[in-house]
Order: C-alpha cells, then sequence, then structure tokens
C-alpha cells in the first residue's frame, strides 16, 4: 500500500466514525431547557471533578449522615446514577460489599476514569462502570433495590426517558433516593437553576410514575426525598 493510499484509508475511517457518531446523536431527542417550569442547569463537566471531593464537602452536607440514612446492607445492587469520580460510590461498594454490586453510571467517560482510578486504590472490585446516554442509564431491568441520585437529576436534559428507564430498572420494592439542594432555603450557597423545590420534585417525579414513600430532612443543604415505581397499567 502506498503511503497515499494509507493517508486516505485513515481519512475514510476518521470520517466514518465521525458520520457514525454524529448518526448516534441524532437518535436522541433534543435536550430540553426548561421541564414543568424549571430551568434545567448545565451539567457539570469533568473538570470540576475536584469540588465533588473537596475538603469541606462532609461539614457542609453532612455526608456520612446521608450514608446512614440509605441503609445499603450487605448483597444490595444500587446504582449511583452521575456518580462522578466516585464520592459516594466507594462507601457504598464497601457497605454492600463483595457479593453487592455498584452501577456508577455517568455520561463522561474521563469521570468513569477517575473513579476506577480510585477504586483500584481502594481494591474494590464490585464496581461496574457505566457509560450511559443522556436518555439511557443502561441499567440491567428489574435488578436494583436502590439508585442513588445525588445533585443531579436537575441537570437531566431529557427527564422523561431517564425516568422511564430508572422506573425500569428497579425491582417491585426497589426505590429512589432522590438528594437535591433546597430551594426553599435562601441561604443554601448554589445557584438557583442547581436546588429544587419540594413541591416541583413531587410534580415532576409523580407524573413520570413514581409514587413518594419516605422523606429525610436532617441535612443541612438537602432534601432527600424516597420515591417508589409505581406499577405500570397492563
Amino acid at each position: 500500500m502506498t503511503v497515499f493510499s494509507l493517508r486516505l484509508s485513515i481519512a475514510v475511517l476518521i470520517l466514518a466514525s465521525v458520520v457514525r457518531a454524529e448518526e448516534k446523536a441524532a437518535e436522541l431527542p433534543p435536550p430540553l431547557t426548561h421541564y414543568m417550569g424549571r430551568k434545567i442547569a448545565q451539567t457539570m463537566h469533568f473538570t470540576g471533578a475536584p469540588w465533588l471531593v473537596r475538603e469541606s464537602r462532609e461539614r457542609e452536607e453532612e455526608c456520612t449522615t446521608l450514608l446512614q440514612e440509605l441503609k445499603c446492607k450487605p448483597d444490595m445492587k444500587v446504582c449511583d446514577m452521575g456518580s462522578g469520580n466516585g464520592f459516594y460510590t466507594l462507601p457504598i461498594a464497601e457497605q454492600v460489599g463483595e457479593k453487592g454490586r455498584v452501577y456508577a453510571v455517568e455520561i463522561q467517560q474521563e469521570m468513569l476514569d477517575m473513579l476506577a482510578q480510585r477504586a483500584g486504590v481502594k481494591g474494590l472490585k464490585n464496581i461496574e462502570g457505566i457509560l450511559g446516554t443522556p436518555v439511557d442509564p443502561k441499567l440491567p431491568a428489574g435488578a436494583l433495590d436502590l439508585i442513588l441520585c445525588v445533585d443531579v437529576y436537575h441537570e437531566f436534559d431529557r427527564p422523561e426517558p431517564m425516568l422511564a428507564a430508572m422506573h425500569k430498572s428497579l425491582k417491585p420494592d426497589g426505590v429512589v433516593a432522590l438528594v437535591e439542594f433546597r430551594e426553599e432555603d435562601p441561604k443554601v450557597p448554589i445557584k438557583p437553576e442547581h436546588k429544587m423545590s419540594k413541591k416541583q420534585i413531587l410534580k415532576e417525579w409523580e407524573a413520570n410514575g413514581f409514587k413518594l414513600v419516605r422523606e429525610f430532612d436532617g441535612l443541612p443543604w438537602q432534601h432527600v426525598m424516597w420515591f417508589q415505581p409505581v406499577p405500570k397499567q397492563k
């Protein structure tokens, strides 16, 4: 093969790859900017990952208290939705033990790479990183005991297909633990589009086939609300 032919072949492969990526993107519904009267926040870029593991986070958010309230047990199958670099993924993996499983879902491979590195340092082998899409977390159907969404749902720019996929992935008695900064409290130092009120949360989640089954109001800045899937009518 001549140098020209080799370069031409490489160019064709690159072009084909770009076309496939564009076709894949075209299959997705267009992202929303607002949903049910709420402005959707921009997704945190992976370059902001150090903020997730900042030294002050425990003091500000009482993360240990949240982990206790989640009541994760050995053998459970848990999803950390929007896992980032694994701030909650790693301790949950320790709680569910070797026979348990944690599915860490991200739409940025860079976040998953950071998580894998941190899990490797701790020797955790029960974490499965999943590169999802804005409409599909690619979770196993009917398998999960718990989906944890910490400060991530407000960034979903296609909330309805994501909630439908989460609904499908839960066991009949499985739950979603939704954690969001309180819009009702002006003292919470977070941008307005990164906050949600209980009223707005209930409006969106009940409209998408979930019922509220538990609440915890003991965190300094955040709501914690547990939702269970309502069985679909046949």
